[in-house]
């Protein structure tokens, strides 16, 4: 892919200029023509093997002349005197000039050879030669869908008597087409419009064809007259016109003046997959987005497929049932496998055959129809979203993706085409929507702030995303092959090859062996111990398996690397031995200087202590996001050697110790911030926060670690030098209080503020965050506030939007709609006390959502109460989704989905992680598919607890060790022991936590039930 290959290299020479001085403008305006020239679009031909081969040549010149700059460019930066550095950058002018001659010269080869190709005949591309309309199909069908049909139906008849334009938007074979057909062709539109015209405009639209199309004729005149003639048959005439499959808004422009409003009531019907048509079109009114089946409805449609024209037996009626299941709710999965039932008859083996793997027959077995349905979307993208559309090959299938996550590793490839005046990270938003707009990828979840959280990719899409990614050499995709899906025989992984690796257990990650690979991305959850990286020249290293327990030295040499995401954990073997656990972050990390992501998670057995971070950390100028567990600086004040950081977006993870004006000042253009630590961290400097200097801060989250034991910090040495650390396994007597600043030290553009963790705050201290002008989120949890009484300050929330409350005492809330006069969105979960919700709240007019789950049932009851009266009184409504405490036999998981030990796994869950049904689903969701903690470690490896003097670089460390839980006894969400049938804990009853931790001889049940905090 040479734009992709095009604009990584522009990228690193902009990177090169930033860090070593060098003036290497010349060199990167000069690709810059070069991509203008791959943007344009090109006729496919039947000698699109040269193009092709070419562009692979110019990939390569491109990734191998970016390798160089970074390597050159570290020499200059890393040089020691001024000799050392102008031969470094005379060497790296040097090798950039011959580079961009040799990918000049095959541009030129390129665009000769597609010019010489202008006069010939234009021959269908193999994948995207054909329009959705021309593929081979049965006659259309409507099955489902009844409601929105009836809403449309009256939207086409009813309403007002200006002219509309309805639009129905989607993916490529949803049913857009078909519903369109059925409205046109029901009786009702029949005899009330005095007019029915239709035509289709497809991906190159032709002005003339649309109007023959409309006026049913095949008339010779000039476009011209044919626009007068549409434009004066329509006059004073009431018509319904059908644009099916419009792709631009050029198209409409060209039409658009032959429909005149003439008042009467007259209706557009547009079929698109691009939302950006619809509102360019629009009357005002928004589109309807054509959902998925749901079970029922691709049953029907199977059914009058395959089954409604012949006799089948009762087998062939079960399998078909897994069949429809499994293709997803797409109409066009559907009728395509359908046909091919019918075709194969009554083979029982067969039928079992198309069951066992139908996503990938609907993408072989009938290649001819549907990937040429999805390439028309793939094929008219533009050149900036085709590496973006093909980088969710990585994912796996039916793979919840965090946008966040997407957008940061993209920023890394480096394929994102910077726009003026736009961060990175906006640029590749609107990527992202515009791919969403055009109906490639589907929205899952949203933010408080109505912005995509997650998102996904339907099955026959990712299909032939993935097939297009490993043709284009972008994705090497390493799942196993099969001989019965040949479409999903993964490429091989070359050595040569600069594709992206994407590995998702441990088989796979064992037979990779690609030098050159740009990219290596591991999803899977599997134990592996890092010991080597083959993968010098990677970019991007995602390793969110379980590798080790100290930061592998073995990365401080992959100086290409943009982001680094790792995942580090114990195994059981270690925590037996009880090694030190202290992560340390050498110096030398410092030597990533391209390194713009950095996320270090801590998980598994026993890891709860902190990461030691260098000073050196705060001399990376190419950060952008910064995301760690619970960390100390070895020394927080800023030095000669600090850098000011103005790339730095996102800091997650800072110890509460250094939240001061003067560290601050280091991150002028942070936007997130979560500060993070055990109690001790907090109180130690709770009166020294100052966020004024963080201008542009938007999101400011405090977490307090849950710890099961106390922690804190005694500096014996003097200032700079590194302080002791002391972990002690007993109960501390006093929790300490967080103090918030006063509103001034809070920054001033804040717009979401989280509290999470034993911070114990007095509900009148929010009467400070009240103050603050922008804030429109709060979100409060896990004992964050204390007190049953909440009286809200007459000043209030005057601009919050969203509130949720979690995890808190909270008896009585004393609050009206002047308070809260802008909520739109309120989560309650878990507030066993509550009473009920302010009754006040019926006059805020702007509620849209309140979401109650595990709450007592008033909650529920005042909730529905205040729906009603606003109905009554406003004559609109919001919605309530009440979820009750579940039985007291029926645990639920971390995630809230039920424990049922003895029933049979719910196989959705166990696919993609999440349950539909949620704590409603009457199958077992385990925490884990691996055998219980208790039966792997050797309670004999402890007889009793001791403690272990460890020294890292300076720190003296005591690490407390703690006996093996019983093979019998599970942990809670929070780690506290599940022990049904012994007492209550009392302390855990009245807070929520237990200072004795899993070494509690008492219960601590997920939901308390009869019992409720502060009883």
């Amino acid at each position: 892919m040479a734009y992709a290959a095009i604009t990584c290299l522009m990228r690193t020479i902009h990177q090169s200029m930033e860090l070593t001085a060098c003036d290497l403008q010349l060199f990167y305006e000069k690709l810059e023509r070069l991509r203008a020239i791959l943007e344009k679009p090109w006729k496919a031909t039947a000698d699109v093997e040269a193009l092709t081969s070419l562009e692979a040549e110019i990939t390569e010149l491109a990734y191998s002349a970016e390798d160089m700059s970074d390597l050159e460019s570290s020499k200059v930066f890393l040089a020691q005197n001024v000799e050392e550095r102008s031969g470094s950058m005379w060497e790296l002018f040097f090798l950039l000039e011959q580079a961009l001659e040799c990918i000049d010269s095959t541009m030129k080869q390129w665009m000769a050879t597609s010019y010489s190709m202008k006069d010939l005949k234009v021959q269908p591309y193999s994948l995207a030669g054909l329009s959705e309309h021309a593929v081979e199909r049965p006659q259309n069908m409507m099955v489902g869908y009844e409601t929105e049909f009836e809403m449309m139906l009256d939207q086409l008849t009813r309403g007002e008597r200006e002219l509309e334009v309805v639009s129905i938007v989607g993916m490529g074979g949803i049913g857009k087409t078909t519903l369109a057909t059925k409205l046109y062709s029901h009786p009702h539109i029949m005899s009330h419009f005095e007019i029915l015209a239709k035509a289709t405009v497809s991906q190159e639209h032709c002005v003339r064809n649309i109007l023959l199309a409309l006026l049913s004729t095949t008339s010779a005149e000039p476009d011209d007259e044919l626009r007068d003639r549409l434009q004066k048959l329509l006059k004073r005439k009431r018509y319904l016109v059908v644009i099916d499959d419009i792709w631009t808004t050029e198209a409409w422009d060209d039409i658009k003046l032959c429909f005149p409003d003439c008042n009467n009531g007259s209706r557009i019907i547009l079929t698109t997959r691009n939302v950006e048509v619809t509102e360019y079109a629009s009357s005002g009114k928004p589109p309807y987005h054509m959902r998925l089946m749901n079970f029922d409805e691709s049953w029907s449609l199977l059914y009058e497929k395959v089954f409604a024209k012949d006799s089948f037996p009762h087998e062939f009626g079960q399998l078909g049932k897994q069949i429809a299941f499994k293709c997803g709710g797409l109409p066009l999965s559907i009728v395509l496998i359908g046909g091919l039932l019918s075709k194969i008859g009554k083979s029982l083996g067969d039928w079992q055959s198309v069951a066992s793997n139908v996503s990938s027959t609907v993408s072989t077995d009938v290649d001819v129809q549907c990937m040429k349905v999805l390439a028309l979307s793939y094929h008219y993208l533009p050149s900036h979203l085709k590496p973006c559309f093909l980088y969710f090959a990585i994912f796996s299938e039916d793979q919840l993706i965090f946008v966040d996550k997407v957008k940061q590793l993209w920023v890394a490839e480096g394929f994102l085409k910077v726009e003026e005046m736009k961060c990175i990270e906006e640029v590749s938003e609107t990527c992202l929507n515009q791919l969403i707009d055009r109906s490639l990828i589907s929205t899952c979840e949203y933010s408080r702030f109505g912005k995509i959280e997650s998102c996904g990719m339907h099955d026959v899409t990712r299909e032939f995303c993935l097939r297009e990614a490993q043709n284009m050499n972008f994705v090497n995709d390493l799942r196993g092959k099969s001989e019965q899906n040949p479409c999903k025989q993964s490429m091989p992984c070359s050595s040569k090859s600069r594709g992206r690796i994407s590995i998702h257990n441990v088989e796979e990650y064992v037979r990779c062996h690609n030098s050159e690979a740009y990219s290596f991305l591991c999803f899977g959850r599997f134990q592996c111990r890092v010991t080597e990286f083959p993968f010098k020249l990677v970019r991007v290293l995602h390793l969110a398996f379980r590798s080790c327990i100290t930061f592998p030295s073995e990365m401080l040499h992959l100086i290409h690397l943009r982001h680094l995401s790792l995942s580090l954990s114990s195994s059981f073997e270690q925590y037996r031995e009880i090694s030190p656990i202290i992560i340390d972050i050498p110096p030398s990390i410092s030597c990533l200087f391209y390194l713009q992501t950095f996320i270090l998670n801590l998980s598994g057995v026993g890891l709860q202590y902190p990461i030691m971070l260098p000073l050196e950390i705060l001399t990376m100028p190419q950060l952008r996001h910064l995301r760690l567990d619970w960390n100390y600086l070895r020394s927080h004040e800023p030095t000669e050697k600090s850098l000011v950081l103005k790339n730095l977006q996102c800091f997650s993870g800072l110890n509460p110790r250094y939240c001061t004006g003067s560290f601050f000042r280091l991150f002028p253009n942070l936007k997130k911030l979560g500060v993070r630590g055990v109690p001790e961290d907090f109180s130690s400097c709770k009166d020294m926060y100052d966020f004024s200097t963080l201008d542009q801060i938007e999101e400011l989250e405090f977490l307090v670690n849950a710890q099961n034991y106390s922690c804190f910090l005694e500096s014996t040495t003097p200032s700079g030098s590194p302080p002791q650390y002391l972990l002690r396994s007993y109960p501390a007597d006093d929790v300490p209080l967080l103090l918030l600043p006063p509103s001034d030290a809070f920054p001033q553009n804040l717009k979401s503020l989280a509290l999470s963790g034993q911070f114990f705050l007095p509900w009148k201290d929010l009467s400070i965050v009240g103050k603050l002008p922008k804030l429109e989120s709060l979100k409060l949890s896990y004992n964050a506030c204390e007190g049953v009484e909440w009286e809200v300050a007459d000043e209030g929330f005057p601009r919050l939007k969203f509130l949720q409350l979690n995890y808190l005492g909270i008896r009585y809330w004393r609050a009206n709609s002047d308070h809260f006069p802008c909520l739109e969105r309120l989560f309650l979960y878990s507030c066993w006390n509550l009473d009920s919700i302010p009754h006040d709240f019926v006059d805020i007019t702007t509620l849209a959502l309140i979401d109650i789950s595990y709450c007592q049932e008033s909650v529920g009851n005042s909730a529905r109460q205040i729906q009603q009266d606003i109905q009554d009184n406003y004559g609109c409504s919001f919605e309530v989704h009440t979820r009750p405490v579940p039985p007291a036999d029926c645990l639920l998981s971390p995630i809230g989905l039920p424990l049922r030990p003895g029933q049979p796994l719910c196989i959705f869950y166990c696919r993609s992680g999440i349950c539909k049904f949620g704590s409603s689903c009457k199958f077992d969701h385990p925490m884990t598919v691996q055998p219980p903690l208790g039966s792997l470690l050797e309670t004999s490896a402890f007889n009793s607890a001791r403690h272990i003097q460890l020294d890292i670089q300076g720190c003296s460390v005591e690490v407390p060790t703690r006996p093996v839980l019983p093979a019998d006894c599970l942990l809670s969400p929070i780690g506290l022991p599940l022990r049904p049938g012994q007492p209550l804990c009392m302390f855990y009853s009245r807070c929520g936590t237990c200072y004795f931790g899993s070494s509690c001889k008492f219960d601590h049940p997920i939901f308390v039930g009869e019992h409720t905090w502060g009883s």
